[in-house]
């Protein structure tokens, strides 16, 4: 059946609509909270309407759960390109926690942090989706990544699962006190890029994770 005119762009304005949906969204809910913003607040600044926003993500907490999910699939991007620069398992995870650090310690991620976790402690399901979606993600990836090391060699970790949770656990922490208790109750830039340091020494000496190239165990 042939395609009537303005037809085949319905999925590409669908797209747009969604993408400025979730910019409007993220915007909103940083600057004023989940709780103070309105759909209708959401649909002025994106265009569209509450029917389209309706059909796209179901909900208020359906937009805020699409949010994160972009962001956690942008972050998971970027580590693939660390890895695919190559390089020693030792040197490729420095690389990972500064990348997780960087990308999760930017203002703009503490403030949704903020956002999410107030939402996550008033509701329970939604809290499941967030850790289902995107932190278990980053723990499955690291986990296939660690298991890979340990197959080639190039390092000892016989429960890939726990360590990636430990690796994340020390990665996490300074942008998750940040979220919890202010810019200025965590630590300073210059002493959170000396522990997240020590903490990658610590993991990678109790690992055993070789400093060399180990070719293609990355």
């Amino acid at each position: 059946m042939k395609m009537t005119s303005g037809e085949g762009d319905l999925p590409d304005r669908r797209a747009r609509r969604r993408a400025a949906m979730i910019d409007a969204g993220r915007t909103l809910f940083m600057e004023q909270g989940y709780d103070a913003v309105s759909l209708a607040a959401i649909v002025r600044r994106s265009g569209g309407s509450l029917s389209t926003f309706y059909a796209v993500f179901e909900n208020k907490a359906g937009l805020l759960r699409a949010i994160v999910a972009e962001e956690r699939f942008e972050g998971i991007e970027r580590l693939d390109a660390l890895v695919a620069r190559g390089g020693s398992p030792a040197g490729l995870l420095r690389a990972i926690a500064e990348s997780i650090h960087a990308d999760l310690a930017r203002p703009e991620m503490i403030r949704l942090m903020r956002v999410v976790m107030a939402k996550s402690l008033d509701d329970a399901a939604f809290a499941h989706a967030i850790y289902e979606n995107a932190h278990q993600p980053r723990v499955e990836w690291l986990a296939r990544l660690f298991a890979r090391w340990d197959q080639a060699g190039a390092a000892r970790i016989p429960d890939p699962m726990m360590a990636a949770q430990f690796f994340l656990g020390m990665t996490l922490h300074a942008a998750q006190t940040r979220a919890l208790f202010g810019d200025r109750a965590g630590l300073q830039e210059r002493t959170e890029a000396q522990c997240l340091t020590s903490a990658v020494e610590v993991f990678v000496a109790g690992y055993a994770i070789a400093a060399g190239n180990a070719g293609r165990a990355a």
